[in-house]
């Protein structure tokens, strides 16, 4: 008899998430070499103090990274970051936007992930579930 418990299936969507979270990384990673070249960035905060925007970078990368890895492993909490992150995102993005700036490849990275979040496969591979009964011989 099998006692290991099955590990959940994770749906298309939570690999989709990962996906345009790793996008965003990208998109940071290249905004950064556009700062480097003396160039404005398109998603990053202008901030005037380098340093300033080192450490708002490496904050925001490692955040995504560890979301990425807690949606891989159907963490609940990672699901509720993300929200939270793409919800921040996003009201930055509106923000920027109506100020001048262009983060339209931003905004769609965000709105497409929330589409998934938001699905009823998605949502349900994040809910709770009580804990398995210990198995006793």
């Amino acid at each position: 008899m099998n006692t290991r418990p099955t590990q959940p299936k994770r749906p298309f969507g939570v690999y989709a998430i990962i996906a345009l979270l790793l996008l965003r990384v990208l998109s940071i990673s290249l905004d950064l070499e556009r700062i480097r070249q003396g160039l404005t960035p398109l998603t990053l905060p202008d901030l005037d103090n380098s340093s300033s925007l080192v450490v708002v970078i490496a904050i925001t990368i490692a955040a995504i990274l560890a979301v990425c890895i807690g949606l891989f492993l159907l963490k609940r909490w990672a699901w509720i970051a993300v929200m939270i992150l793409i919800g921040i995102n996003l009201l930055y993005g509106i923000v920027y936007y109506l100020n001048g700036g262009q983060p339209f490849v931003s905004l769609l990275l965000d709105v497409i992930s929330v589409f998934y979040l938001n699905q009823s496969t998605v949502q349900a591979a994040f809910e709770r579930r009580p804990a398995p009964p210990e198995v006793t011989a």
